[in-house]
């Protein structure tokens, strides 16, 4: 999983601190951004939600980062532009929730 340790990098944020999110050892990690190992569908799709990207571009299978480039990509006129500021920002508390609940650092 080449494109991993690029997301990390980004983020800025070591193996060790990735680990942890996940509750996986960091060595794991280490593994899988050398291609040793593949993460099975739960880690996948936690390292997707933690990075904000889709598990096919974390696979490598596409460079659409993530659903909301794939919908931009497929729908111009988006209901969410429609909505009164007041209800963007309700759901996007609601989102903060979330991946707070879950674990996840939301920025």
């Amino acid at each position: 999983m080449k494109r991993l340790k690029e997301l990390r990098e980004q983020k800025q944020i070591t193996q060790a601190q990735l680990s942890a999110c996940l509750k996986i050892s960091p060595s794991t990690i280490g593994m899988y951004e050398q291609c040793r190992r593949e993460p099975d569908n739960e880690i996948l799709i936690k390292l997707a939600d933690f990075f904000n990207v889709s598990t096919d571009y974390l696979l490598d299978r596409t460079d659409i980062q993530n659903s909301q480039q794939t919908i931009a990509a497929h729908k111009t006129d988006d209901p969410m532009n429609e909505l009164p500021e007041e209800a963007v920002k309700s759901i996007e508390d609601f989102k903060k929730y979330i991946y707070q609940k879950h674990g996840i650092k939301y920025d």
